[in-house]
């Protein structure tokens, strides 16, 4: 290694100096103003072998002295990124997102057992990388690996998926229909009011659809996101198997 980085010192040494040599310094010599001649002054050219010792000792030692500043502070600057760039935890982290898409930072924390500060600063490290994407809703964050895996359609089936009641809703309505608020109700024990804001929520994320039927309302699953729910939860855990 101290063999290159002399080839180097000495390569870069011989090219400066014979870039020296091909460039021309111009002096412009400014006559006695007493003498009645062109004002302009005399032009004349030194090539870098020209000027004087001392001008040509303080270029060379510029050149030595930051030749052997990158020498000695280039690996350790080089070392050091890539220690940043290259840990196991985060390494880790993206595993584990890339293998549970959705994942948000407590679920992290829980399985691998990181302090979450820890996890914190190692999504801020992978999200500035672009290796992670988020889905923010409400206080809760959905991270997924950055890719064209999931559309944007998908990620918001996963958000509510992620949900036991928002995931036993979204599904009953996919295998019944036409299905009323008061059905939900009574299937799922679930007062009202909960029923009502769990629908509304999927409404205005596109995800259902609902007919007028006299005092009823009717919920249908958006056909244009059935093909991504049906993929979506085949892809997620047994217990939310759509079969």
């Amino acid at each position: 290694m101290r063999k290159l980085w002399t080839l180097f010192l000495l390569f870069t040494l011989v090219c400066s100096s014979t870039l020296a040599t091909a460039s021309e310094y111009e002096i412009i010599l400014d006559p006695d103003p007493e003498m009645d001649m062109y004002r302009g002054g005399a032009t004349t050219t030194l090539s870098f072998w020209e000027l004087p010792l001392s001008l040509q000792a303080v270029y060379i030692s510029g050149l030595l002295g930051a030749s052997l500043v990158v020498y000695k502070f280039l690996p350790l600057l080089l070392g050091r990124i890539k220690q940043k760039y290259e840990n196991p935890n985060r390494d880790r982290i993206l595993y584990y997102i890339t293998t549970n898409p959705g994942s948000t930072i407590s679920d992290i924390e829980k399985a691998l057992g990181m302090k979450r500060s820890n996890v914190r600063y190692h999504l801020k490290v992978l999200q500035f990388n672009n290796k992670i994407t988020r889905l923010e809703k409400g206080k809760l964050v959905l991270l997924f690996k950055n890719s064209c895996k999931y559309t944007a359609t998908e990620k918001k089936i996963i958000f509510f998926l992620r949900n036991d009641t928002g995931k036993s809703i979204l599904i009953y309505i996919l295998h019944k229909p036409g299905i009323t608020n008061q059905d939900l109700t009574q299937t799922f024990h679930l007062d009202k009011g909960t029923v009502h804001w769990h629908i509304n929520d999927m409404y205005n994320e596109g995800l259902v659809d609902f007919e007028n039927d006299g005092k009823y309302k009717r919920y249908f699953i958006n056909p244009a996101i059935e093909v991504d729910l049906k993929k979506a939860i085949s892809e997620s855990e047994p217990a939310i198997s759509a079969s």
